[in-house]
């Protein structure tokens, strides 16, 4: 039976009740899973961290705020123990249906063909299992073998967000397979408010960028397409002809069919609301892009703390303890309460 490290990285102020909605419920063996805390501000710092010293076969990449499936565990071992040459298995992040009407927006938005295309497939079940990759896989749901993880020095600290979909093109490169499973399940609240959401989609944009410029267009060309959309719209109050508005008009038919789509697949009317939804969704993740270009031209990137602090909230072969787990001991200082204000 394969081992599995569960690593989450969390701020230093949480309270952790993660053995509880994670272990507990779970169908495998509690005696072979462990769960370790990255604890900091930079997440693919504490990710690399706690894989160092985890001690699974498999280390499970969650996010702090996942509720997971009995058999996820079990599925995932499954499906590496039946293809060796799997260096990875992910799944969708799905929004819960107790969620509030907002929230399923933003879900059914990020789910959308139109609005995000293969890319759907994060928040969606989409298909069938199949080798996949940086496009479909995310990490708030994401097994790799550790030796594999190791052996590429994990994901590159330098970048957040978009430290998983930087890692898995290393892993391409090197001849490594990674499988979507639709069946390998977590759920996740969505953003409960549009400023919320636009924050989200802004840095992803942010991430991308900072991607691009390790990786180059070649491979990201697809995610320039946001920020042509952003430039459009701001070239038409200059616009000299009819025909400069005739983009615009097909990038509203195409959303509005669309949400024709989901509304009849999702048995609700939604028509009205996704194609705001979707603009949204285009134009902060554009400003994003933007934004950061504009920063790394004019050299002003900030810096962000890289301190890191691991801590092992359940070890191997031991039972589960059901209580609250402070992150910290300096969850109370006035430094800590100021990250999440």
């Amino acid at each position: 039976m394969q081992k599995i490290s569960v690593i989450i990285p969390t701020r230093p102020c949480a309270t952790i009740s993660y053995v509880n909605h994670i272990i507990a419920g779970v169908d495998y063996p509690h005696s072979n899973i462990e769960i370790i805390l990255g604890i900091g501000e930079f997440p693919s710092i504490q990710r690399n961290r706690a894989a160092q010293i985890a001690s699974g076969d498999i280390v499970y990449f969650l996010n702090s705020d996942v509720k997971v499936l009995p058999d996820i565990f079990k599925k995932a071992v499954a499906l590496l123990d039946a293809d060796k040459s799997l260096a990875g298995v992910g799944g969708p992040d799905l929004t819960p249906p107790d969620n509030s009407f907002l929230q399923h927006l933003f879900g059914y938005a990020m789910g959308s063909f139109f609005a995000h295309w293969k890319m759907r497939a994060r928040y969606s079940v989409v298909g069938k299992e199949r080798l996949s990759d940086e496009r479909e896989l995310l990490l708030s749901n994401m097994a790799i073998r550790k030796d594999v993880f190791l052996r590429l020095n994990g994901f590159n600290q330098n970048l957040y967000p978009n430290e998983e979909n930087e890692f898995l093109n290393r892993l391409a490169d090197m001849g490594y397979k990674v499988m979507y499973s639709p069946d390998l399940r977590v759920y996740r609240d969505r953003r409960k408010t549009i400023s919320a959401f636009m924050r989200q989609f802004y840095r992803y944009g942010k991430g991308r960028m900072n991607q691009i410029r390790l990786e180059g267009i070649g491979r990201n060309w697809l995610f320039l397409a946001p920020p042509l959309v952003f430039i459009y719209l701001l070239s038409l109050p200059f616009a000299g002809s009819f025909f400069w508005f005739v983009p615009l008009s097909i990038y509203f038919f195409l959303g509005v069919t669309d949400a024709i789509w989901l509304s009849w697949r999702n048995r609700k009317n939604l028509v009205l609301q996704l194609p705001f939804i979707y603009l949204v969704m285009h134009l902060s993740y554009a400003t994003g892009f933007l934004a950061r270009l504009i920063a790394h031209c004019c050299n002003l990137t900030p810096e962000l703390s890289k301190e890191c602090q691991v801590r092992i909230l359940k070890k191997m072969g031991e039972g589960i303890e059901l209580e609250e787990y402070p992150a910290s001991e300096d969850a109370g200082s006035d430094r800590y309460r100021r990250l999440t204000q």
